[in-house]
């Protein structure tokens, strides 16, 4: 049992701390429209990882910016997927690979989202599944469980091996657009609290 508890009191004092003023309803974009949904959901900045995999002697990939840890006791991590995503099958079903992808892999996030680019990609067999080399992290996975998410599946994977590189920044992925974590200044007026 956790050292930490749950206080009810101080738990149905948040749930009371007040309802929107008159107005705020008007306000909110309606739910009807899905593209609005995305839009504001494209304000939280995301990582950018390629799930690959092996099916027939041929290695595939697909690009999301639905990745999360979920547990270290199992170690488990989960990735959403569109329902119709030719992956969804394959991922469920046999080893795979999760690649956290660097701000300096943008031609790889751009091939394994459908938009094949002239640089090959660069192969790492040394697992269950083909991985990227040069990523920031990889997660070797088995599939553990799928989980109905609306229009989307999501997808536990039991983490098997992983690795990490210290030396590079990560790919985001925010309102949109491909970015970079911005560079800290060296200046006193730069650095952040």
């Amino acid at each position: 049992m956790t050292d930490i508890m749950w206080d009810a009191e101080i738990y149905e004092k948040a749930a009371d701390t007040g309802t929107p003023g008159p107005g705020h309803a008007a306000s909110s974009p309606s739910l009807a429209d899905p593209r609005q949904l995305r839009n504001a959901l494209g304000n939280f900045a995301t990582g950018v990882v390629v799930l690959t995999y092996e099916s027939g002697g041929e290695y595939y990939g697909i690009t999301v910016n639905s990745f999360t840890s979920v547990s270290l006791d199992p170690p488990l991590v989960l990735v959403s997927l569109q329902r119709t995503s030719r992956s969804l099958t394959y991922l469920l079903e046999r080893p795979f690979a999760v690649n956290v992808l660097g701000d300096d892999q943008l031609d790889t996030a751009l091939h394994f989202a459908g938009k094949p680019q002239s640089r090959p990609v660069d192969w790492a067999e040394d697992g269950a599944a083909p991985r990227i080399g040069g990523s920031p992290a990889y997660f070797q996975c088995t599939p553990w469980a799928g989980y109905d998410g609306g229009d989307h599946v999501l997808v536990l994977g039991r983490v098997v091996s992983h690795g990490q590189r210290d030396d590079t920044s990560p790919l985001l992925f925010y309102r949109g657009q491909w970015s970079a974590l911005a560079q800290e200044s060296d200046t006193p007026e730069g650095r952040r609290p």
